[in-house]
């Protein structure tokens, strides 16, 4: 009996052993099928057999696809494409010609469709066939790179420069300044960049805006896409104030916009320009005479229309500028880079421009504005008149209207009869009512007649003995 029992204690023994690793193997099964894409377990009849984007800065990029199918044919295939960085991707429906092998290209033309060099770029392809199985290809990425210079590139942090003129020397003065922006930047903001950023520095204007969209403004000397983390500057070889003045400014952006990203909101145009242009190694000694003269003739513009937009008029715009660095530097100055700081918080927690000035600063947007005018010289005279059109009078339709004889006006009575008549008792208290009162007056007299009209069907129905039991 001894015996008997330690045999099946042993067999029991071995049999949990086996339960045990049957179960494992289960598992170790489930999760792989669970883990494994969408693709793979819809498509597996469908393959990609080949796969690539041919990018042409600044004219196209060519996404070309070939793919097989072993059980039914192909009969739709999609583009998805896109920068790496954005959000969402572009759906494009091609066109194809159902068979088992399917090739096709699709031309997107960036003449149109603009992306600016350096930008990661991400496509992939939805392909059905005719059974319903779906195959979703894996993302593939790219750099769309500007091919038509021999660049020399150097990376400094988390940021790499461009350059194809002046060789090394320029190259140093390029990641100097590059170095000097990032730790100003980490000083005021107490922000360093996350993402990877590119900078390409074109030596003439005209290289430069070949590289821009097209229609791009013609005094545009530099320009940054925080989002895609691209810089595109004309800087000539060996122009040390350019660097010190583009570099600064436009790396200002971007560390800005990669402290404060979120899906809701971002810091006001005044916050955003003025802290760049305040980094500018070269300050633009203009704007304090802009600033100056604007004070003295009452047109500063208020603090709050910067929280916008800047205007379109370009001697506005430039007084924008000018405010808007004034604005930031009064805040360090009188505040200090701990508030700046904990405004750039504010931002990046999406708060608006009022309650996020009144949590940093203790102060509204108005009362920091007038905070900061009274350093200016007071105006000398009143605000100048910028009123728009007047109020329109409010008797204007007080006179009938001049129209061609015979022909009433529409809606109203017969030319033979005074516009302002109108029939009287009844039918002129219904004529006086809003359209949706009469309306609602219909509605509600037709589901009367409806009820009515079923109640008495009801009775006759009752008393001719349909509804009897038989």
């Amino acid at each position: 009996m001894t015996q008997l029992i330690a045999c099946w204690r042993a067999g029991g023994t071995q049999r949990a052993a086996s339960l045990l690793r049957a179960g494992a193997l289960i598992l170790i099964v489930l999760a792989a099928l669970l883990a494994a894409p969408a693709y793979a377990r819809q498509g597996g009849s469908m393959s990609v057999t080949t796969s690539e984007a041919r990018p042409d800065f600044a004219n196209q990029i060519v996404f070309s696809l070939s793919a097989e199918s072993s059980a039914a044919d192909i009969s739709q295939i999609q583009l998805l494409y896109g920068a790496t960085r954005n959000d969402a991707l572009t759906i494009v429906d091609l066109p194809v010609s159902a068979g088992r092998s399917v090739s096709l290209e699709h031309t997107l033309d960036t003449q149109v469709y603009y992306y600016p060099p350096g930008t990661d770029m991400t496509y992939r392809w939805v392909i059905r066939d005719t059974n319903g199985n779906t195959l979703e290809s894996e993302p593939q990425h790219f750099v769309y790179a500007d091919e038509r210079f021999n660049w020399s590139e150097r990376t400094v942090r988390n940021v790499t420069i461009y350059w194809y003129e002046g060789g090394d020397a320029f190259g140093d003065d390029l990641a100097g300044a590059v170095d000097r922006a990032l730790s100003s930047l980490q000083s005021e903001l107490g922000a360093e960049l996350s993402q990877p950023v590119r900078i390409y520095i074109y030596a003439t204007n005209g290289d430069m805006r070949s590289a821009l969209q097209a229609n791009s403004a013609e005094w545009i000397g530099g320009q940054a896409n925080p989002t895609l983390g691209v810089i595109v500057a004309a800087i000539a070889a060996g122009d040390d104030a350019e660097v010190r003045r583009i570099i600064p400014h436009e790396l200002s952006h971007q560390v800005l916009h990669q402290a404060i990203e979120n899906p809701y909101g971002g810091a006001p145009p005044w916050f955003d320009e003025g802290l760049a242009v305040h980094n500018q190694e070269v300050r633009d000694s203009d704007f304090d005479q802009l600033v100056t003269q604007a004070a003295t003739e009452n047109r500063l513009i208020p603090l709050e229309a910067l929280s916008s937009s800047f205007p379109a008029d370009p001697n506005q715009a430039l007084l924008s500028y000018a405010q808007s660095r004034d604005m930031v530097e009064y805040i360090l100055n009188t505040y200090g880079e701990a508030k700046l700081q904990k405004l750039t918080d504010a931002f990046a927690n999406a708060t608006p421009v009022d309650v996020a000035v009144q949590e940093a600063l203790d102060r509204t947007v108005d009362e920091l504005d007038a905070e900061w005018r009274k350093g200016l010289p007071q105006p000398s005279g009143p605000a100048p008149d910028l009123a728009g059109p007047q109020v329109a009078p409010a008797n204007r339709f007080s006179d009938p209207p001049v129209l061609p004889d015979g022909m009433a006006p529409v809606g109203g009575p017969a030319p033979n009869q005074p516009f302002e008549q109108r029939p009287s008792g009844f039918i002129g208290w219904l004529e006086s009512l809003p359209a949706w009162a009469t309306l609602s007056a219909a509605v509600i007299f037709c589901m009367s007649g409806v009820l009515i009209l079923g109640a008495v069907l009801l009775v006759t129905l009752r008393l001719v003995g349909v509804d009897k039991h038989h």
